[in-house]
């Protein structure tokens, strides 16, 4: 499995929650915060994952893979990316 990090942009927070929630089961979704998400999945690249969800050509999103990590965070955002390393 892959880990990847969705940021929504330009106000599109309401349609990137939607599509997760629609699309990614909530054991391979870590809501952040609006617009923001830690998603585990099959899918190989970024891009089939973008595909899968429906973002299409009119939302404005960044997805990227996760391959390490660092920084400040609440403790569950830790402990959900500590779950999908060890997975």
């Amino acid at each position: 499995m892959a880990t990847y990090i969705l940021t929504a942009l330009n106000g599109s927070s309401e349609a990137v929650d939607s599509a997760v929630s629609a699309n990614v089961t909530k054991e391979n979704s870590h809501k952040i915060e609006s617009g923001k998400w830690l998603l585990s999945s099959q899918l190989p690249t970024s891009k089939d994952l973008a595909d899968t969800l429906g973002l299409g050509d009119v939302v404005t999103f960044l997805i990227a893979p996760i391959r390490g990590y660092h920084g400040r965070a609440r403790p569950d955002i830790w402990e959900w990316l500590a779950s999908k390393s060890n997975a």
